[in-house]
């Protein structure tokens, strides 16, 4: 199972287009929930499985990492989009 679910989890695109970041997420998570749903009792880690589930773990890691960016990039792309609404003409505001 743990093998499964390494190999649902890709690496993160290294893309910065936060539209791409986020289909890939949501590919990957619900190829992942697929698996999870299938699980029947506990998870047994063993000692072969350890490296396998390492990696998941810097998976998980990379993913959290790659989501944070993308919500620091467009909080930063809203208050830059706010920020000229405030020097925008008036008229133009409302667009």
């Amino acid at each position: 199972m743990i093998r499964e679910l390494l190999e649902a989890t890709p690496a993160p695109p290294a893309s910065t287009d936060v539209d791409a970041l986020l289909y890939a997420f949501d590919v990957m998570r619900d190829a992942r929930q697929k698996i999870l749903d299938a699980m029947t009792g506990p998870v047994v880690v063993s000692s072969d499985d350890r490296a396998l589930a390492e990696a998941l773990v810097a998976r998980d890691a990379a993913w959290t990492e790659a989501l944070a960016r993308a919500q620091l990039a467009v909080g930063q792309q809203r208050m830059g989009t706010k920020q000229l609404r405030r020097y925008a003409p008036a008229d133009a505001r409302d667009l």
